[in-house]
């Protein structure tokens, strides 16, 4: 059967509407200036956290929405959740300054169409822009590597402990005690403290702030769950 052609995200002949969530106003403002003079988009609207970007695509005033993981709030992670259950839906692309496995792990699992590096070039996010506005998918070089990794069967097959892994780690950044998180998640108080354990090896956290921050940067809790800029 022949695959089908992605639907473009706006109607011929009609800019493409973007709104940026970003909490930084230098790179909202650079963002602004850079997507006003992109043929065939225009800036629908700016925030440093999500429920404006939220009303107006409720409102069906947005085709895209660039997403920074991390915000003020509940996170840039609840914010693409709630964006993926309006009854029409933005495409939203990830702009990060972090992108691990577990980020772009959460990122696909709900629903963003791309993922770009701050670290990218401008030119590398105008063809993110310009694929999502066409119906398609980007990820930037760093994002590909990841989702090749993710991809591969060995991977795959330890989904579950990833998914653990992430559920341990969002109860831990909120403050959780290890005991508490063990009853709420049905684990044992021993698999809970392996699993911290874990996450900091691969997070190059050695204290529980610098796991906190890991959580915290890749959208999984808000930046208000601890005094981090």
């Amino acid at each position: 059967m022949p695959k089908s052609e992605p639907k473009p995200s706006v109607a011929p002949g009609r800019a493409c509407r973007v709104w940026i969530t970003e909490d930084h106003l230098s790179i909202r403002q650079l963002l602004q200036s850079f997507i006003s003079l992109q043929p065939g988009f225009v800036v629908a609207g700016s925030s440093p956290d999500a429920p404006p970007a939220l009303g107006a695509a409720r409102a069906g005033e947005v085709d895209i929405v660039i997403l920074d993981l991390m915000l003020r709030g509940d996170g840039g992670i609840a914010a693409l959740m709630k964006l993926g259950e309006l009854a029409r839906p933005p495409r939203v692309l990830i702009y990060s300054a972090t992108s691990t496995a577990h980020s772009l792990q959460l990122a696909l699992a709900h629903g963003a169409a791309g993922y770009v590096e701050k670290s990218d070039s401008l030119d590398e996010l105008s063809l993110a822009l310009s694929r999502l506005r066409e119906g398609g998918m980007h990820f930037s070089p760093g994002p590909s590597r990841l989702l090749t990794t993710l991809l591969r069967p060995e991977v795959r097959g330890r989904r579950r402990g990833e998914d653990i892994e992430l559920k341990v780690l969002e109860k831990l950044a909120r403050g959780v005690a290890v005991k508490a998180a063990a009853h709420e998640l049905g684990l044992s108080v021993q698999k809970v403290y392996r699993v911290r354990q874990t996450l900091m090896e691969r997070a190059n956290a050695p204290t529980a702030q610098d796991l906190t921050r890991y959580a915290i940067e890749m959208g999984l809790v808000g930046a208000h769950r601890a005094d981090i800029s």
